[in-house]
């Protein structure tokens, strides 16, 4: 990684109340205009830039605990006036979560033109202001991300200085700053599509308070999820296309396709009035969920007459967003989100002359979920986490190189890992199961680290950067010290430690005692180190691992999932068997074709998207997307089955991209519809020669 340094600039943050959770800060300063102005900054925990009201910049880049990414934002272009007002909305969010690691807010910048430096913080040009629209005690938005939204704008339009405290700041020591290294966003505008339902809202104040009373949060400044439940809804007339008029009322606008960015809606509120946004991916039984993925998926703003462009401070992923207007009237004359995704000038593939409209859905729906999931790192999702899971990453690398011919995310993704000597929350050597995050209970996935390996492996394939790999050495064998400890005397895990993921199905239930899909997963993570490293010895107790799998965990042509101790000690299997672990099998080279022909056969003939309707093996546990469904159609790309491939492909994705534009965590509708690992598809379409 290549530090960066600040000529002028002072990371600043409050003087007072600086650790209180959701504190959100107004930095403002005024610049001269200048064509070739460079803005740099960076920040803790997440910050926007607004120059003369036009929202130019979210950052920052995502690093290591302790590291901070640069920005060097060209916004010469934004300077057109003699004084330029440019303010930045800086969120310090001081609470553990999956998204921001928990650390000290700050926010630092200066201005670089014509090689002079100026308008630096920590000098005399900015002011501060403690930004208390923004309700500052509010609910979780969900365990993995940080707070909901909700706001008070009775007393100002978004942006105005006018009413808020001006505070005192102090100077933060910080200098572990990086270079960003990825391209940047380019935040454009898109509007809704339509309008799908709408009718009356009546705000019943009675259910409210006793709502509130069965609660502990009473001391928060708004219950935002108290106020979406009490607005009850009746169906009515759907509004026509165009500014809608909204007076106890609501309506349901719908976007082209799911998509991640920051809501913006342009109205006119006529008199005091309470805003509710309720937002999801799908649109089941005429309604838009708020809590379909465990979030509060609810935005809460209080209005006085005026008008207003109202953008959120977070993006959030959605296809139907249902406005509801308690109180007053209001005239919503735009609906929209502003963008926030992997910059499309990077991809440098597209489909070609041989993809049929339900391919080339699919593939439209694909390149929605990478750039969706690849911003700074790569996400599992866009909505309820925003988290840099391992794993996800094993299969969303594979698609930056397809899509972009480069792997600079996969590095910054990768390297994040190896920032902090010694983790803080995961400890004696285990990877976080995700990062950068909190994990205070100490828990971890082993599973996960382990693929972290076997993507370094695939990393240094592609770009053959050496010197990354021996940079990772030490903490890949800490890893591996780490995992010995749960050896048995055949060299198998045992009682492996943490939470044990396979995949999302009947597979997770069977993690108990001898786990052998992690077993496979150990032989082919032992394999790679020693490709990267070369460790014979290493290479030598794969093999012994590989053949000890192989004599201890069939039942007749299938590998069982598990072996379980009795009250007598010894381990026997269960007799549970899962289509996932034919599938690791397979894909970890602990089975082979030329060995495990019967197999082979069955999980390509058998198995796939159609088996629920063809009844065969039912005693056979299915597969979820995540990984099953990826494996067995990766495994169909390496056997060469390309026509079995394809079928597979329109089996398993279209219905996908049908319904939401984007392609899903499982098979069905019960969690994210917009899951980074399956954009993986667009390998596999490149595979079958329909892309350029």
């Amino acid at each position: 990684m290549n530090s960066v340094k600040f000529d002028k600039a002072s990371p600043l943050w409050l003087r007072d109340d600086g650790r209180e959770p959701n504190t959100t800060v107004l930095f403002e300063t005024v610049v001269a205009s200048g064509a070739d102005t460079i803005m740099r900054m960076s920040g803790n925990s997440s910050y926007q830039v607004y120059i003369n009201d036009k929202f130019i910049f979210f950052g920052p880049a995502r690093a290591g605990r302790g590291f901070f990414r640069v920005d060097e934002l060209p916004v010469g272009k934004y300077l057109s006036e003699k004084e330029n007002r440019v303010v930045v909305l800086v969120s310090g969010y001081n609470c553990d979560n999956f998204y921001f690691p928990n650390g000290q807010p700050f926010f630092c910048a200066e201005f670089i033109s014509d090689g002079n430096i100026f308008g630096q913080t920590g000098g005399d040009s900015w002011k501060t202001y403690l930004y208390s629209r923004k309700l500052r005690k509010v609910q979780k938005y969900s365990f993995q991300r940080t707070f909901v939204e909700a706001y008070d704008l009775t007393e100002g339009e978004p942006l105005s200085t006018e009413g808020l405290k001006e505070v005192e700041t102090e100077k933060i020591a910080i200098d572990t700053f990086i270079e960003r290294e990825i391209s940047y966003p380019e935040l454009p505008e898109e509007e809704m599509i339509r309008f799908v339902g709408g009718g009356s809202a009546v705000y019943d104040y009675e259910k409210e308070q006793t709502m509130l009373a069965e609660r502990k949060d009473n001391d928060l400044d708004i219950v935002s999820s108290v106020v979406a439940d009490c607005a009850i809804l009746t169906n009515g007339a759907c509004p026509e296309n165009g500014p809608v008029v909204l007076e106890n009322a609501f309506a349901i606008a719908e976007m082209k396709t799911d998509i991640t960015g920051f809501i913006k809606l342009d109205l006119f509120c006529e008199s005091d009035t309470t805003l509710i946004l309720i937002f999801d991916e799908l649109f089941l039984d005429g309604k838009v969920s708020r809590t379909r993925m465990g979030c509060e998926n609810e935005i809460i703003y209080r209005l006085k007459k005026g008008h207003y462009t109202l953008i959120t401070a977070e993006p959030y992923t959605f296809k139907y967003l249902n406005l509801i207007s308690v109180g007053g009237e209001i005239c919503v004359d735009k609906i929209g989100v502003i963008r926030l995704d992997f910059n499309e000038s990077e991809i440098v593939r597209t489909l070609n002359s041989k993809a049929d409209e339900q391919i080339k859905r699919i593939y439209d729906a694909a390149v929605q979920t990478f750039r969706q999931n690849t911003l700074d790192i790569y996400m599992d999702c866009p909505s309820r986490e925003r988290a840099g899971w391992l794993c996800d990453s094993f299969f969303t690398s594979r698609v930056e190189r397809t899509l972009t011919g480069k792997s600079t995310v996969e590095h910054c993704f990768l390297e994040n890992f190896l920032m902090e000597k010694e983790f803080k929350d995961v400890k004696g050597g285990m990877l976080p199961m995700c990062y950068p995050s909190d994990h205070t209970s100490g828990n971890y996935i082993p599973n996960w680290a382990m693929w972290y390996v076997v993507e370094l492996r695939e990393y240094f394939y592609r770009t053959g950067d050496r010197a990354f790999i021996d940079d990772a050495k030490d903490k890949m064998y800490a890893l591996l010290g780490f995992l010995r400890g749960f050896e048995n005397a055949d060299g198998l895990l045992d009682k492996l430690g943490g939470w044990v993921f396979v995949e999302w199905s009947r597979c997770n239930s069977l993690v108990q005692h001898i786990n052998y899909p992690s077993n496979m997963l150990y032989y082919l993570f032992k394999k790679a180190l020693c490709e990267l490293y070369g460790d014979e010895s290493l290479g030598k107790e794969a093999d012994e691992l590989r053949k000890v799998i192989r004599e201890k965990s069939r039942i007749d042509q299938f590998f069982c999932d598990n072996s379980v101790y009795g009250d007598d000690g010894i381990a026997r299997l269960s007799g549970e068997i899962t289509e996932t672990c034919q599938y690791y099998a397979f894909f970890t080279g602990v089975a082979s074709k030329e060995e495990d022909g019967e197999l082979w056969n069955i999980i390509v003939n058998d198995f796939g998207p159609d088996r629920a309707k063809t009844g065969k093996w039912k005693k056979i546990h299915p597969s979820n997307a995540f990984i099953g469904n990826y494996l067995r159609c990766d495994l169909l790309r390496m056997a060469g089955l390309n026509e079995k491939l394809d079928e597979d492909i329109r089996g398993y994705f279209d219905y996908m991209a049908q319904t939401t534009g984007t392609l899903w965590e499982h098979v069905n509708t019960s969690a994210s519809c917009n899951h980074g690992f399956a954009s993986h598809v667009l390998v596999w379409l490149d595979h079958l020669g329909y892309m350029n």
